[in-house]
């Protein structure tokens, strides 16, 4: 393995080398290569690249049609010769704290690419594994600086991101599908924006209450505007469906992402909450928490779009809560991906509802077990939206009209 300043060296002298016009499978793999064949010990098989390029360019997969846009280099990062046979599927990933996108030129001449398959990282699954050489680059989305960012490259025949996804999932997959025509499920729907989707929840009878870096990703970066709110949206139809007249981030997030500003709403153009009700915010009570400290605390209900079933909404019915940080955060052990940003975490009052925090984002600790999942408590919430509102909550959700 080279060490990280080699590598460093290697890169910048091949990126003042005279360029290609485009990524050029011709030309010797950067960081190596490597020879395996089906059934390959020491499955997953990582290597280490640097991600990046000087130039932007796109390319469409050619398996599903879709373009993946990215800065590359000229010459391959990686070779790999392949010799199928077990008859299982076959990935190529990346991984990186960056947001890489994944470029493939198979063993038939043809451009495969993928961005974002796991959270920010990227995976290119070939179901019928070809022989022979595999040439990869791994790009990342943008490099307005010319950096180059540090990857994990892997090859696996088991499901891509295998052991980061049984992290994510605190070892089981406990999510269920839901039947959104029904409450509390047809108040949760899908929020479309400029780019993405991300889920939210009705909080009044026009008012949804998503996450703010849904809309603004990091600052220095230009909003992505929601669209449109597809309530109790399944397979391509909703129940509800509303346009966006504006929409609310907490300054706090606009000038710096601080810590428990990680939320927004955004204003509908029908009142959609008339016909299917709507979500109540309110904090723990001190009697919850100390029932959460026996294991008797009342049921964490969490529901969203997940990136790996995006097309219908999956959720859990009895998440683990953990604690409340001093930040306005909860952590908790629901299990939820990428897609599910912006989705409620609530419990039920009698007949209504309670939003206790909106999800945010995964904080990796690889010196645990488990990584930890984090939510924006509801507290700060409601502070917001009652500056907003001149002090006044919204009104008691109405019944859904029959």
């Amino acid at each position: 393995m080279r060490h990280l300043t080699q590598v460093m060296l290697l890169v910048a002298a091949t990126a003042t080398a005279s360029p290609a016009l485009a990524q050029d499978p011709a030309l010797n793999p950067t960081f190596g290569s490597i020879d395996l064949r089906a059934g390959f010990p020491n499955d997953p098989n990582w290597v280490y690249v640097l991600a990046g390029g000087v130039r932007g360019s796109e390319h469409r997969d050619a398996a599903t049609g879709e373009y993946c846009a990215g800065y590359f280099s000229d010459a391959p990062d990686f070779r790999l010769h392949f010799e199928a046979g077990s008859g299982l599927p076959f990935s190529i990933t990346s991984l990186s704290e960056d947001d890489t996108v994944l470029l493939v030129n198979g063993p038939d001449g043809a451009w495969y690419c993928n961005d974002d398959t796991y959270g920010l990282n990227s995976a290119v699954t070939f179901q019928a594994p070809m022989d022979g050489a595999y040439d990869i680059w791994v790009g990342t989305y943008s490099n307005p600086n010319g950096d180059y960012a540090p990857a994990e490259l892997a090859f696996t025949e088991f499901e891509p991101f295998a052991a980061e996804i049984r992290r994510s999932f605190f070892g089981m997959d406990d999510r269920v599908v839901l039947d959104p025509t029904v409450p509390p499920w047809n108040m949760i729907g899908l929020v479309e924006l400029g780019e993405g989707t991300c889920t939210g929840t009705l909080i009044a009878r026009d008012i949804v209450l998503t996450g703010a870096h849904c809309i603004l990703y990091e600052v220095g970066d230009s909003d992505s505007p929601p669209t449109a709110f597809r309530a109790g949206y399944q397979n391509g139809t909703e129940v509800a469906r509303a346009g966006i007249t504006g929409y609310h981030l907490p300054s706090g997030w606009r000038e710096s992402e601080q810590e428990g500003t990680d939320f927004a709403f955004v204003y509908l153009d029908r009142p959609l909450g008339d016909q299917l009700g709507w979500m109540q915010l309110g904090p723990l009570s001190a009697a919850d928490l100390a029932a959460y400290a026996t294991g008797t605390g009342p049921d964490i209900l969490q529901a969203g779009y997940s990136a790996d079933q995006p097309d219908v909404l999956t959720g859990n019915l009895d998440c683990p809560f953990l604690e409340l940080g001093p930040d306005n955060t909860l952590s908790h052990q629901c299990d939820t991906v990428q897609g599910d940003s912006g989705s409620p975490l609530f419990v039920q009052d009698g007949n209504g509802y309670r939003i206790i925090g909106v999800e945010s984002y995964t904080d990796p600790r690889p010196e645990m077990e488990f990584d930890l999942n984090i939510a924006m408590y509801v507290a700060d919430i409601i502070t917001e939206l009652g500056s907003l509102t001149g002090g006044s909550a919204p009104a008691t959700p109405r019944p859904p009209n029959k």
